[in-house]
């Protein structure tokens, strides 16, 4: 039996559950990248660094036009 209220697609008769995902499913959504833990953290220590920047480069640039 189908559920026929409005905005919902029907539902399958298929009750195996979730099937797991293999290798190569699971690189084809990574884009096929992996990264370490050390990645990881290099990349959120030089995302930190960027916003850093610019925060400083914000507040620079608001002084110059205040005229501080």
């Amino acid at each position: 039996m189908t559920d026929t209220t409005p905005n919902s697609a029907p539902r399958s008769s298929d009750t195996t559950g979730p099937q797991p995902l293999d290798a190569t499913t699971i690189d084809e959504v990574g884009g096929g990248l992996s990264c370490s833990p050390e990645d990881l953290t290099r990349l959120t220590a030089s995302l930190k660094e960027s916003y850093e920047n610019l925060v400083d480069f914000t507040s620079h640039v608001i002084e110059r036009v205040i005229g501080k």
